[in-house]
């Protein structure tokens, strides 16, 4: 799915009156075409309500310069997100990855899964948890995200400074564009409309 693509599935979005995910997709529409990203790489068919995202390009800067880069582009990084991007790994080269954005229910889950049902349906559906550099490379990216939208990073999760363990979240508030990080333990709960982040398996 490329720019075009997406601006077709905005206007649709938008027709059913679903304003927060219209302006979701539109923004990513947008970020298509600045990157010069008309089409994206080959993906299998996704389930319904499943959103891709501009293909995502990371790796090649260490975590300390990826904060540097962060706060000099205004965005707002957590002490929970600092001490994530302390310990995540990082690749060397450059790599760049297809994702998606789902919630547990367009998944197919019913109630308020835990994080391991989540991730274990993620699998199912050929998908795979996100390198835990996607979530500053993602913020560093998502330059026009709507307003009060939560991106969760589907992710290994990192201990935290008091060795619970989290994942990162991509979000924008009245108070700013943030790097956050999320208590997500096996057995944490989560919302049936939480957005979490994948990585689509090749």
């Amino acid at each position: 799915m490329g720019a075009r693509e997406l601006e077709k599935l905005a206007r649709q979005f938008e027709a059913s009156g679903d304003k927060d995910i219209t302006q979701g997709v539109s923004a990513w529409a947008q970020v298509a075409r600045a990157g010069g990203r008309e089409t994206f790489s080959e993906s299998p068919v996704l389930p319904e309500g499943v959103i891709r995202l501009p293909d995502l390009t990371i790796g090649g800067i260490k975590s300390k310069e990826l904060g540097k880069l962060l706060i000099a582009n205004g965005y707002r990084v957590s002490d929970y997100a600092g001490d994530l991007m302390k310990k995540m790994p990082t690749l060397k080269d450059q790599k760049t990855i297809s994702l998606v954005i789902a919630t547990p229910s367009v998944m197919r889950l019913t109630g308020n899964p835990t994080t391991e049902q989540i991730y274990e349906r993620a699998d199912r559906l050929n998908w795979d948890l996100c390198p835990a550099e996607v979530g500053p490379h993602l913020r560093l990216a998502y330059k026009d995200q709507p307003m009060n939208e939560l991106l969760y990073i589907g992710m290994k999760q990192i201990a935290g400074r008091s060795g619970d363990p989290r994942v990162f979240s991509v979000a924008r508030f009245d108070d700013g564009s943030w790097l956050n990080g999320r208590w997500a333990r096996p057995t944490s709960r989560w919302n049936p409309t939480s957005q979490f982040v994948f990585s689509l398996r090749k």
